[in-house]
């Protein structure tokens, strides 16, 4: 079938180049969200063993309980 020479999307393929910016805009955030997840489960780690180090050094916990919860962080 003729498209009357417009190609498939008409116009020049204006419609086609939109909804390829838009295939490619949701591509992208999707990859990033999966990105940033991973990202965050090793901060959240971090963090806490920085937490758990700071209340060490403060005195709020023993070595024994440090070490308990270290063990647990780190696996």
């Amino acid at each position: 079938m003729m498209h009357g020479g417009y190609g498939m999307f008409g116009g020049g393929g204006i419609l086609g180049l939109i909804l390829v910016a838009v295939v490619v805009y949701f591509l992208i955030k999707y990859f990033n969200e999966n990105n940033n997840n991973n990202t965050n489960t090793f901060s959240k780690k971090s963090n806490s063993l920085d937490i758990l180090n700071e209340r060490y050094a403060r005195g709020e916990i023993d070595d024994e309980e440090y070490n308990r919860k270290k063990k647990i962080l780190k696996d």
